[in-house]
């Protein structure tokens, strides 16, 4: 087995010398054409290639050991040390800050550039060194590690790299140079070599060879390939000696928006060994010019020559690069994709530039074999008109198949309407009408009776392009016919209702009946519909409906009566019969048949009553809930019906609460008179609760009048929801308002107004002492009056009594103040004239 020896200290010394040298010479070129490329700095800024990107400079090449490698190449490596990386590192930084560092106008017309983004896309890559085959022309060089395996008679294996003078060293045999050799031709070297040691790896003496030598490629050196030009990112790039031509131009981001896709140039050694066109690979996926690199190639990107703009209706709208020779048909339908369906072929619009401006040439489709375009050109393809038919005709309405249809397949009218499976049953014939499409562009309407057409007294009519033809329907022509029902009916939504009603309405002002509105229903009219009919669709009757009596109001129709003398003040027909009760078909039924727009009234029936129910509270016998026997029932038939009063009871005390219900328009005029009253009164402010619809409010009764005499005429009629309230005898009185103290104190049988004014500590500076009144137990209320206009005359005060005095106007005070000056100076005025007087009679 061969063995392999380590390098010696003075080997290493050598190589690294040897590097060191190349590193120098390496920089000193780079630094020239940095330099140069900062003299043409204004050239960079039109390229958008920032001018402070400096070429990365190669760097020494690693010295490689042995190891024991595979069989294989599948994991085969780049020879790289630490150096490299960063500085492999540091190029991509610089690629994605080249990137970054342009404005948006560049940005956008890069990615118009067609083939860009094949350089510009994270999800393709050309890097598969690791497990591409190694190519029979691949020139060995420095760094790269030859895999010698040996089998058969003799076994061996051996992974040997290649020196920095291009040997390989195997044991007991010796140096072999392989340099410069590809790696079919160093097999042949290594193979004859070696059966010089291995006799068996040739045939010998007649005996067959019993030893075979396999001789494959290891890891891979690192080789630099400068890309210079109109790139992306340019600079010098430390790739794998497999690596090509658009692994390279991938790392340097491809060719920027000034750079040729067409004519991109290998250079190796002065001279140009390649011409490589990117399009090749964009139109037809072949790899055949990407060439394999060797190190120090150089890779340049020209400013392009010549490209045109396509935009429009084709399948890739780009800016394309040309090269003489291809006309535009071979660059759409190449490098475009072709026309989309869409695009209109007749005429394609070129805008050129001259010497002085921009012309415009429109382009027949007919020619675009013989065209070449220049550069410079913008070729816009434009789409056919989408609202225009070439032989469409347009059928709508009362048919069974509405829509667009061939002239060419129905060129009359009678084929057309045979065509969209003939006409609906609502169709109205007699008029169809054709709104056509003149020279001038002007529309004209036709007219025409089709039921003529096919009785043969007129000709089929012949259609024309753009002709719109228009059935109409009968039932949408008619208006809508509606009947109404209202009164006693149950409305349910067994019957759709329908949508249109008609106008007038009869519920105008209904009022309110035990909580309920009447119902009303609008129903559509249906021919031969009897009122029965009509009381099924709406849900039938309710158990007050007076079936003895129902009006039906039918409107005038003076149908073709327009002579103004035949005018009458009769504005509807009346209508009044019985119906069957229980709706069935039989001879009691009403043969009564509506007609549209019949109104339908069911009465309630008049001596059909709910039951009603009043409460009775406090001090009977049997207070509760009781139910009015008679309409005429009044206060003392419920008292006895309860027990009457018991010893505790008060009667002078008894208060009816009554609720009442306002309607919608009884709550507005209350709303609007009190407004009106707070907006024309100056003098005082008004605080009013909101109008409630259903509210309670209490009535002062006389019950001691009631039970003295039973045709008093307190003896109230009662109504369904009244509350007899009947308290026990109270023993205080309440005093509230503008007094000191406001407070309850205790009942004195004959005590006066004044002397419950004095418990509560007596009137305050603002007390309106005129307008005191009291409420009593029984929720009457009493006023102070005046006496001879000058003394106030307070109300009686009875248990249970609540005196409220209120507070006087602050206008009021104010004048009352003013008067009481004007009071004082003129009293001071009359003095003095009474002196000056008595002094002159003195005298």
């Amino acid at each position: 087995m061969l063995k392999l020896k380590k390098p010696s200290n003075l080997v290493l010394k050598a190589i690294k010398s040897r590097h060191s040298f190349m590193y120098a010479v390496n920089l000193r070129s780079i630094s020239l054409l940095v330099f140069a490329l900062w003299s043409l700095n204004s050239f960079a800024q039109i390229t958008g290639i920032p001018a402070s990107i400096p070429f990365p400079t190669s760097v020494g090449r690693p010295a490689t050991t042995n190891s024991t490698g595979t069989k294989n190449s599948a994991s085969r490596k780049v020879t790289e040390i630490a150096a490299e990386k960063n500085e492999q590192d540091s190029l991509k930084r610089k690629k994605d800050l080249a990137l970054n560092d342009v404005d948006t106008n560049i940005v956008n017309l890069r990615k118009r550039i067609f083939g860009y983004s094949i350089f510009n896309n994270s999800k393709i890559t050309f890097d598969s060194y690791a497990r591409m085959a190694t190519p029979k022309n691949y020139v060995l060089g420095p760094d790269d590690e030859i895999i010698i395996d040996i089998n058969g008679y003799s076994e061996s294996h051996a992974t040997l790299p290649v020196s920095p003078d291009g040997n390989i060293k195997v044991d007991r045999v010796g140096n072999i140079f392989v340099s410069g050799l590809t790696i079919e031709e160093a097999k042949k070297r290594i193979v004859n070599r070696l059966s010089q040691i291995y006799v068996g790896l040739k045939a010998s003496g007649g005996a067959p060879a019993n030893t075979t030598a396999t001789i494959s490629l290891g890891n891979i050196r690192t080789i630099r390939v400068t890309v210079i030009g109109e790139v992306i990112a340019p600079g010098t790039y430390a790739v794998p000696s497999l690596a090509k031509v658009f692994n390279v131009l991938y790392q340097a981001g491809g060719p920027n928006e000034n750079g040729t896709f067409r004519e991109i140039k290998v250079i190796r050694g002065k001279k140009l060994v390649a011409k490589v066109d990117l399009y090749d690979l964009l139109t037809t996926g072949n790899l055949r010019q990407d060439i394999a690199l060797q190190d120090q190639d150089i890779i340049q990107v020209t400013p392009y020559k010549s490209r045109i703009e396509i935009s429009g209706r084709v399948k890739k709208p780009a800016i394309f690069e040309i090269l003489p020779g291809e006309n535009l048909e071979m660059i759409i339908n190449d490098y475009a994709g072709g026309f989309l369906p869409e695009a209109y072929k007749g005429v394609l619009k070129v805008t050129r530039f001259t010497d002085k401006e921009r012309k415009l040439i429109d382009l027949s489709g007919d020619i675009l074999a013989s065209f070449f375009p220049k550069s410079g050109d913008f070729i816009t393809v434009d789409q056919i008109l989408f609202n225009r038919f070439e032989n469409a005709i347009n059928l709508k309405g009362a048919i069974f198949r509405p829509g667009r249809y061939s002239l060419n397949d129905n060129p009359t009218l009678t084929k057309l309407i045979k065509r969209a499976d003939g006409f609906k049953e609502d169709a109205f014939l007699e008029r169809i009408t054709i709104v056509r499409l003149k020279d001038d562009l002007t529309k004209e309407n036709i007219s025409i009776n089709y039921r003529e057409i096919l009785s043969g007294a007129i000709p089929d009519v012949i259609l024309k392009r753009e002709d719109e033809v228009s059935v109409y329907s009968g039932i949408e022509m008619m208006e809508t016919y509606t009947v109404r029902i209202q009164g006693e009916i149950n409305l349910i939504a067994r019957e759709k209702l329908a949508e249109k009603f008609a106008s007038g309405s009869t519920s105008v002002g209904a009022l309110p009946s035990n909580s309920e509105t009447p119902s009303v229903g609008t129903f559509p009219y249906v021919k031969n519909m009897t009122v029965e009919d009509l009381i099924v669709k709406a849900g039938g009757l309710k158990e007050s409906a007076a079936t003895g009596r129902v009006e039906v109001i039918r409107r005038k129709k003076n149908i073709w009566k327009d002579d103004p003398s035949q005018i009458t003040p009769t504005i509807g027909e009346k209508f009044q019969f019985g119906i069957n009760p229980d709706l069935s078909i039989s001879p009691s039924a009403s043969k009564f048949i509506l007609e549209p727009f019949d109104e339908v009234f069911v009465r309630s029936s008049p001596n059909y009553e709910r039951q009603q129910f009043i409460s009775i509270d406090g001090q009977v016998i049997f207070p509760g809930v009781y139910a009015l026997e008679r309409k005429d029932e009044k206060l003392l038939d419920v008292i006895k019906r309860a027990g009457g009063l018991n010893a505790q009871a008060y009667p002078a005390g008894a208060t009816l609460i009554r609720k009442v219900r306002l309607t919608d328009q009884e709550v507005e005029r209350k709303s609007r008179q009190i407004q009106d009253l707070s907006d024309n009164n100056t003098e005082t402010s008004l605080q009013v609760e909101p109008i409630k619809q259903v509210y309670e409010e209490s009535i002062g009764i006389d019950l001691v009048d009631v039970l003295e005499n039973e045709n008093s005429k307190s003896n109230m009629l009662l109504q369904d929801g009244d509350i007899l309230r009947i308290p026990k005898e109270p023993q205080t009185v309440r005093m509230q308002g503008e007094v000191l103290y406001p407070t309850s104190t205790r009942f004195i049988d004959g005590a006066s107004f004044k002397h419950y004014i004095s418990e509560s500590g007596g009137f305050t500076s603002l007390s309106s002492r005129k307008r005191s009144y009291v409420i009593y137990a029984n929720g009457s209320v009493d006023r102070t009056r005046k006496l001879l206009g000058l003394i106030n005359v307070y109300p009686k005060i009875n248990p249970g009594s609540e005196i409220v005095v209120p507070r006087i106007n602050q206008k009021q005070v104010a004048s009352q103040q003013v008067l009481g000056i004007i009071s004082t100076i003129t009293a001071s005025l009359t003095g003095i004239g009474t002196i000056i007087a008595l002094m002159r009679a003195i005298q």
